[in-house]
């Protein structure tokens, strides 16, 4: 549109126009991806993660959090004590999620309970390959699978009792359910809380005595005792084929667009050895739950600025 001139200064002219005209363009929104039209807004800024305190749910929930504070959303993690009320409480509010749902089938029960009010998102897992079900120490080098659990010696030796967790876990219903099958008909199953259970497997471990406990791997918890999961070949509590999916208010999508983006490309994004070193400065070295996941999004600035891509953090 313009004609080329002799002198140096109308050409500076002519470039500083379309500039001008080009910015102008990229502002208005037509056809730009870096207009604030085209990003994804955030919409409802309150948000609510509840997490369960006591395993690995704790690192994923507070990165996650932290990155969605970065974005402009002011957000409340809650921590809880087992499954039943993660599910409760996203299905109550339409600003809520939880990073912790175990699929297909640990937390399905859950899920049923209040899936009208529920979305999975499962296009990729937060984890894949969790093992959920019955372990005991290594040192118990008899003991491989749960169909040994029926040794009279091994069984006599824990007083036919499997050290539970908290009642509300999808672990201990699965458990529950089994208790007159064949390889446990003889058990019962003790329930207490998650940290309970830690210190009287702690203690069964100090003294190198025979205990059988409900567990999940990966898990701090197991790693750091070297507890062994017992083989599942009735498929007690489901296959292999277990994974953890964020689990979302069936409103949180619409309601908060730019945090439901963020949070699933989180999940699409998710290092498995990260969390593990996470859990292990929380859990093991005692370090403060929320500057450890600060301190994990200060340093991965290229990762968060591509979880934040294209969102209008205004």
């Amino acid at each position: 549109m313009f004609k080329r001139r002799s002198s140096k200064f109308l050409g500076l002219l002519a470039t500083l126009a379309l500039a001008i005209v080009l910015s102008a363009c990229g502002n208005s929104g037509s056809g730009s991806g870096s207009s604030d039209d085209s990003k994804t807004s955030l919409g409802n800024k309150e948000i609510e993660i509840p997490y369960i305190a006591t395993d690995n749910s704790t690192p994923r929930s507070l990165v996650i959090a932290e990155v969605l504070k970065d974005a402009g959303y002011d957000v409340t993690t809650t921590p809880v004590t087992a499954s039943g009320p993660l599910y409760a409480a996203v299905s109550e509010s339409k600003d809520s999620f939880h990073a912790s749902g175990i699929f297909p089938t640990t937390d399905k029960s859950y899920y049923n309970k209040f899936k009208s009010n529920l979305t999975v998102y499962d296009d990729k897992h937060l984890i894949d390959n969790v093992r959920v079900g019955l372990a005991v120490p290594k040192y118990e080098q008899d003991i491989d699978s749960i169909s040994d659990l029926k040794n009279k010696d091994f069984g006599e030796s824990v007083d036919w009792t499997i050290q539970g967790t908290d009642a509300r876990n999808g672990v201990m219903k699965s458990t529950k359910d089994e208790l007159d099958s064949d390889n446990l008909d003889k058990y019962s199953l003790k329930e207490s809380s998650d940290q309970d259970q830690f210190k009287k497997i702690q203690k069964a471990y100090k003294q190198q005595q025979p205990i059988v406990f409900t567990a999940m791997e990966p898990s701090w918890f197991t790693k750091e005792l070297d507890a062994k999961m017992l083989k599942d070949p009735d498929n007690i509590y489901g296959n292999n084929d277990q994974h953890i999916d964020l689990v979302f208010n069936s409103d949180f999508k619409e309601q908060h667009p730019a945090a439901y983006t963020i949070a699933t490309r989180i999940a699409d994004d998710w290092s498995k050895k990260d969390e593990e070193k996470l859990a292990k400065k929380i859990f093991v070295d005692n370090k403060n739950p929320e500057k450890v996941a600060k301190d994990y999004v200060d340093n991965n600035d290229n990762k968060v600025d591509e979880w934040l891509e294209d969102i209008n953090t205004k």
